[in-house]
């Protein structure tokens, strides 16, 4: 009966997945959730409570592993060299969420682009300010531009977006586990030289 319940409750998570990913939080409806997972709609909540906590039970784990990952990479120390910071955010952010990709692409596209309505809806826009602040921190000890204020300008920010929109593309054209490593350390590459460019 339990291993019947199991079956019943990762079929009820499949649908879910699949719903929020194309529909996000807001259009999904229980009934078509249940009907995808072939249930009863009142069976779905016998295993969740809402429509919120079946959501949050599927972004959770995703959420709280991409803050983890965040709290270690703005702890640690800014004002470090091209070579160490490149090697840092590698280690601290791009490889980390490369992991996630791997693993859970869909939960990592729903979190970042399909929770308007959620507790989690406003995640994406913070996480573009704290990379954007992590990167003008970091490069605090650059050379001076002829641009004093280039630091706090809205380049920061335009660089900040594209390189959470260039890792949520990886997530949402995965093909394998090598393609995603390939890209991610291409795509850090560009994000940091081309930083440092503007210091030069």
């Amino acid at each position: 009966m339990q291993i019947k319940k199991e079956k019943i409750k990762k079929r009820i998570e499949n649908a879910a997945r699949e719903d929020f990913l194309e529909y996000g939080f807001t259009k999904t409806s229980m009934r078509n959730i249940a009907k995808k997972a072939r249930v009863s709609t009142s069976n779905i909540y016998n295993y969740f409570k809402s429509k919120d906590y079946l959501f949050s039970s599927l972004i959770d784990p995703v959420y709280n592993r991409t803050k983890k990952l965040l709290f270690k990479l703005f702890e640690t120390e800014r004002n470090l060299g091209e070579d160490e910071f490149f090697k840092q955010f590698s280690d601290l952010l791009a490889h980390p969420v490369g992991e996630i990709i791997k693993e859970n692409p869909k939960e990592l596209i729903i979190l970042m682009d399909r929770s308007e309505g959620t507790k989690y809806e406003n995640f994406k826009e913070n996480l573009i300010k704290q990379i954007e602040s992590h990167f003008t921190e970091s490069t605090v000890h650059q050379k001076e531009t002829k641009d004093n204020n280039l630091n706090h300008s809205f380049g920061m920010h335009i660089i900040a977006t594209n390189l959470l929109e260039g890792l949520l593309e990886l997530a949402k054209h995965y093909k394998n586990d090598e393609w995603v490593d390939s890209n991610i350390d291409f795509l850090i590459k560009y994000h940091i030289k081309g930083i440092s460019g503007l210091f030069n």
